[in-house]
Formats: structure tokens, C-alpha cells, sequence
């Protein structure tokens, strides 16, 4: 009895270990952006990425511009962190095919490349409690999405994201705040299981040059 015991407390340990192996995820770098993109919006995506990966294959890849435009005069509040414009372009998402990928509401996201553009979460009843800090970046497929300079009202840029998820909600990933500049990429595990993608990025305000950092949430889902 006292063998058996013993036997199952191992096979117990080590289900664990290999479940917290396979869960875990690694950071890299891409060279190269990817294909699928309006060539006016290659043009200004900085072709290092980053790659998120895990036991399985990679997750997704994550690429920025080479200078996101900074809204003028912004003052950051307790809720909205980023110094963006609703609906302007951020960067490209592409979601691999080997493992499954959800967005922050945990809705499956489809295989493929999307461009990436800031938006904040509405302030109604079906969002209450998602998020403490109000903006996220929003995927919409890079096929149907051509137009850098345009700048999305909320109520489109919601509907043309909800087509990389096939329901009535956008595809979101939540923006954390940064509590200090971020000098090289870097994943992090945090609460909740969320991984998050923390990286800097060249600003542009007014034509000068301002970094700014964001904190991603790539992985993980809203609790609850």
C-alpha cells in the first residue's frame, strides 16, 4: 500500500511538471515581416518581430511600426494609458496554425495575419470589469485592411475586427500600463496565467522622436 502511495505521488508530481512545461512560453525574434500585408502598410512595419512560442510550435508573432504616431497634448488618467489615437495603426499580429490562439475575451482568433489598432473599451455594461486599464490593441484581418492613415471610428473598427473571431465582439489584445520604460523585449508570466509581451517602440509627436513602451497581454484571457 505504502509502494502504491508513493507511485501515485510521483506519476502526480511529474503530471505537473510536464503540464507546467507544456504551458510555459519562450520569446524570440522574427526578421521578417510577414506576407499578406497592403504594401503601403509593409512599408512601415519594422520587420524584427517577436515570437511567442510554447512547447507545441509558435503562438504568434508580433511586429510594430517603425514610428507610431503619439496623440498631441496627451495626459494620461487613471483608466487610459497609451498616448494613441482610437483606430490608428500600432503594428501586425500573425496567428500561427500549430496552437490554438484566443484574444483577451477568449474568443478563438483564426490562423492568419491581422493588423493591429488601438481602441479603448467601452464604457457600458457589457464591459464593466474586463480590464482596470481601458486600452487595448484590436485586430482586424490584413487582407480587408489597407489604409494606414485611416483612422477608425470605434463602431468600425469593432465591426471590421469582429470578422477575426466570426461574432459580434472585437478581437482584442489588453494594453497593461507600464510602470517604467521598457529598453528590450521581453515575456513575462504574470496573474491570472497571462503572458506579456513588454517592448518598446518609437514615437513620433509631432515629429519628434518620443519612445514609448507597451505591455501586451499575448497570451491569457480576461478573469472570470
Amino acid at each position: 500500500m505504502a509502494f502504491r502511495s508513493t507511485f501515485l505521488v510521483v506519476v502526480a508530481v511529474c503530471v505537473l511538471l510536464l503540464t507546467g512545461a507544456a504551458d510555459e512560453k519562450t520569446l524570440s525574434s522574427v526578421d521578417k515581416a510577414p506576407d499578406g500585408l497592403a504594401p503601403s502598410i509593409a512599408s512601415l512595419v519594422n520587420p524584427t518581430g517577436f515570437r511567442v512560442q510554447s512547447a507545441e510550435g509558435p503562438v504568434c508573432d508580433v511586429w510594430l511600426l517603425k514610428s507610431v504616431a503619439l496623440k498631441p497634448g496627451f495626459k494620461q488618467t487613471l483608466n487610459v494609458k497609451y498616448p494613441f489615437q482610437t483606430g490608428e495603426l500600432v503594428g501586425v499580429l500573425r496567428v500561427s496554425d500549430k496552437v490554438e490562439f484566443s484574444d483577451f475575451r477568449g474568443q478563438p482568433v483564426k490562423p492568419g495575419v491581422y493588423t493591429l489598432r488601438y481602441g479603448q473599451q467601452p464604457q457600458d455594461g457589457n464591459h464593466i470589469g474586463t480590464s482596470d486599464v481601458y486600452d487595448f490593441l484590436v485586430a482586424l484581418p490584413a487582407a480587408t485592411d489597407t489604409d494606414p492613415k485611416l483612422f477608425l471610428p470605434p463602431d468600425r473598427l469593432h465591426k471590421a475586427s469582429s470578422k477575426s473571431v466570426g461574432t459580434n465582439h472585437p478581437a482584442i489584445l489588453s494594453l497593461l500600463a507600464v510602470e517604467s520604460p521598457i529598453a528590450a523585449a521581453t515575456l513575462t508570466k504574470e496573474e491570472n496565467d497571462r503572458w506579456v509581451l513588454g517592448v518598446p517602440v518609437q514615437g513620433d509627436d509631432n515629429g519628434k522622436k518620443a519612445p514609448v513602451s507597451l505591455r501586451v497581454v499575448v497570451v491569457g484571457k480576461v478573469a472570470g
